[in-house]
């Protein structure tokens, strides 16, 4: 991804210099298209936190876990830009972003062995400002920035076993949380004309993500992923959150999600002019 950005970089600063012929006049219309983006996340505080997972507080046993996937995004948006001028638009984007699956695998010192898959996803409504530029006949520059609102589903599947034989223990995992929070987006992107008004666009943008907690359903309970002060990290039903306080000696905050992802997405729009 990191090669797409800089090979990106480089052919929009090296048409810049290319003549400027047969520049767009349009001064004010709308424009409306869907995108299509695929990335990949910049490892963050979420990943590390969950790397510190842990079935049990009990300070005797130890546990060892592994975090795999999650990295690859993909992004589904739709959106509606107003031009101002010929140079600048704003707009909504509104849209999808879903992981890659998401595996968590832990085995601890008294013989358990956990495994829990992570579908997540979110859906985003966002405002944008573009500032667009015309660099080469029928080729145009844009770059824009915007924030909006986020809300994220993490749903739980997998399972425990442990105990040697003949007593060996199942448990299903199973959860279904949601969270909310803020989205932010800086991007910048090279727009063809195809036909009049019929725009193919590349480009690569930041997509970040901000929730500060998430809670549902994880069991049958309503619980919550909690990080207790020494960096664990685990999942505790609600209603028993100050009993693990006291038990443990230790506070307890709600697992928070700033994550980030580079995208590279291709859009295609038409655009009405007034």
């Amino acid at each position: 991804m990191s090669r797409c950005i800089v090979i990106l970089s480089f052919l929009v600063f090296l048409i810049l210099f290319l003549p400027n012929k047969d520049l767009f006049a349009e001064s004010s219309g709308i424009e409306v298209g869907m995108r299509y983006g695929v990335g990949e996340r910049v490892p963050g505080r979420f990943d590390g936190d969950l790397k510190q997972f842990t079935s049990t507080f009990n300070p005797i046993i130890f546990s060892d876990v592994n975090l795999k996937g999650g990295k690859t995004t993909y992004l589904y948006e739709g959106f509606l830009r107003f031009l101002l001028d010929s140079r600048n638009r704003v707009g909504f984007f509104v849209g999808r972003n879903d992981w890659q699956i998401l595996q968590l695998t832990e085995v601890t010192s008294d013989l358990y062995y956990t495994k829990l898959n992570s579908e997540i996803y979110s859906y985003h409504v966002m405002g944008m400002y573009h500032f667009s530029m015309p660099i080469w006949k029928n080729w145009e520059w844009e770059s824009g920035l915007g924030m909006g609102f986020t809300s994220a589903d993490w749903n739980v599947r997998g399972y425990s076993i442990g105990e040697p034989l003949p007593d060996t223990q199942y448990f299903n995992q199973k959860g279904r949380l949601r969270g909310s929070g803020l989205v932010y987006r800086a991007e910048t992107a090279i727009n063809h004309r195809l036909y009049e008004n019929t725009f193919f666009q590349i480009g690569i943008g930041y997509h970040h993500i901000a929730i500060d907690k998430f809670s549902g359903n994880y069991n049958g309970e309503t619980s919550s992923f909690y990080i207790r002060a020494d960096g664990q990290v685990g999942v505790i039903d609600d209603t028993r959150i100050i009993d693990a306080t006291v038990s443990t000696a230790q506070s307890f905050r709600r697992l928070d999600m700033n994550s980030g992802a580079w995208i590279l997405y291709f859009s295609a729009f038409q655009r009405f002019l007034d």
